[in-house]
């Protein structure tokens, strides 16, 4: 493993393969000759729970199947934004000051032209004392009939 140039080697099982190699690497796996802990094969291996794991993760999730709650950024968060500041008697600029950023991200906040991410959301609501995100209930959709298929006016009279 670490290239160096050695008279003997000696075969050592490291992640389940059997190497040669030098006795100040042989530190890193079990020794073959002398009997080292076997992997047995009831108990999966390191490789395949993380591929099971990596599958388990790219499944896709139906959200609309479930009627989960989730937590989203309320849909009026530049008015909640403009409003708090203006109640502070702050002007953007001073808000930005605040919250370290530049002018324009507080203009763009307050227009509703730029959607933030996590950790801007958090800055503004810790700066401002606001929420900014709400509970979210989504609602669950009946499942159709394949030929049938959901058409708008399905979709409206369900709401």
């Amino acid at each position: 493993m670490c290239g160096k140039e050695v008279a003997s080697l000696m075969p050592v099982r490291i992640e389940g393969t059997i190497l040669n190699v030098c006795r100040d690497c042989a530190r890193f796996g079990d020794n073959v000759r002398a009997g080292g802990k076997q992997q047995t094969t009831s108990e999966p291996s390191v490789i395949q729970a993380r591929l099971q794991n990596r599958e388990r993760r790219m499944k896709t999730k139906d959200v609309y199947e479930t009627g989960e709650e989730s937590i989203e950024l309320a849909e009026d968060f530049p008015k909640r934004i403009k409003e708090a500041r203006e109640k502070l008697g702050w002007k953007q600029e001073e808000l930005a000051t605040k919250m370290n950023e530049r002018v324009s991200i507080v203009h763009k906040l307050e227009s509703g032209g730029m959607h933030p991410d996590d950790t801007l959301i958090k800055k503004v609501e810790r700066t401002l004392n606001i929420k900014l995100k709400e509970r979210v209930t989504i609602a669950k959709v009946e499942k159709r009939a394949i030929n049938k298929g959901l058409t708008l006016e399905d979709f409206i009279k369900t709401k």
